[in-house]
C-alpha cells in the first residue's frame, strides 16, 4: 500500500482562499461574538494561521467554508473558555487576596485606571449606572436588580451589556488595551 503525501496548498490559492472567506468569517464570528470586531478580527486572523501551518494536509477538505467555520468556531469557543477560567482565577485571587503583590507604581496605575474606569461609569445614562453599580460594587443578581427596580431580567441584562461593551470600548480606544485583558482590568479596577 503506497501513502500519498498530502498536496500542499499554494501560496496563491492561499491568498484567494483568504480573499474568498475571510469576511464570512469574520462575520460569523462577529455575530457568535455579539459584536466583537476586535475579536472577531483576531479570530479570523487565527484561523488563516492556522490553515497557513497545515496547507500541505488540505486535500482532503470537502467544504471548504465548512472547515473555516469550524475552525473559527472552535478558536472563539477556547478563546471563551480562556476567558472563563482567567476570570474565575483572578476572582478567586481577588477574594483570597492570595499571589497579588502591588508594587508602589501598579499601585499608582491601578488608582489611575480606577478612576478612569469611575469617570467612565458617571458617563452612563442614569438608569444604565446604577444598574451597572448595582451588579458591580454591591454584588447584586441580575433578579435581585430587576425586582428591586421592577425591570425585566433582560433590561437588567442588556444595561449591564451595554455598559461593559462602553467601558471596553473607551478602554480600547485610549489604550489601545487588547480584549482579553479588559476581564481582568474591570475586575480589579473595580
Amino acid at each position: 500500500m503506497l501513502h500519498r503525501k498530502p498536496e500542499r496548498l499554494p501560496d496563491r490559492h492561499f491568498e484567494t482562499l483568504y480573499h474568498d472567506y475571510s469576511g464570512r468569517i469574520y462575520n460569523f464570528v462577529l455575530h457568535i461574538s455579539h459584536g466583537d470586531e476586535w475579536l472577531a478580527e483576531e479570530i479570523t486572523q487565527m484561523v488563516f494561521m492556522r490553515v497557513w501551518e497545515r496547507r500541505g494536509m488540505m486535500s482532503d477538505v470537502e467544504s471548504m467554508e465548512a472547515f473555516l467555520l469550524s475552525i473559527a468556531r472552535n478558536v472563539f469557543f477556547n478563546h471563551c473558555e480562556r476567558q472563563a477560567v482567567e476570570h474565575a482565577y483572578f476572582n478567586y485571587l481577588l477574594k483570597t487576596g492570595k499571589g497579588y503583590e502591588c508594587t508602589t507604581e501598579q499601585d499608582v496605575d491601578a488608582r489611575f485606571l480606577s478612576g478612569y474606569i469611575n469617570a467612565l461609569v458617571e458617563e452612563l445614562p442614569p438608569v444604565r449606572r446604577r444598574v451597572f453599580r448595582m451588579n458591580r460594587l454591591e454584588d447584586k443578581s441580575y433578579k435581585q436588580i430587576s425586582e428591586e427596580l421592577d425591570i425585566s431580567v433582560s433590561t437588567v441584562e442588556t444595561h449591564v451589556a451595554l455598559a461593559l461593551k462602553f467601558i471596553k470600548e473607551q478602554l480600547s480606544s485610549r489604550y489601545h488595551i487588547r480584549a482579553m485583558f479588559m476581564s481582568l482590568i474591570l475586575i480589579l479596577a473595580l
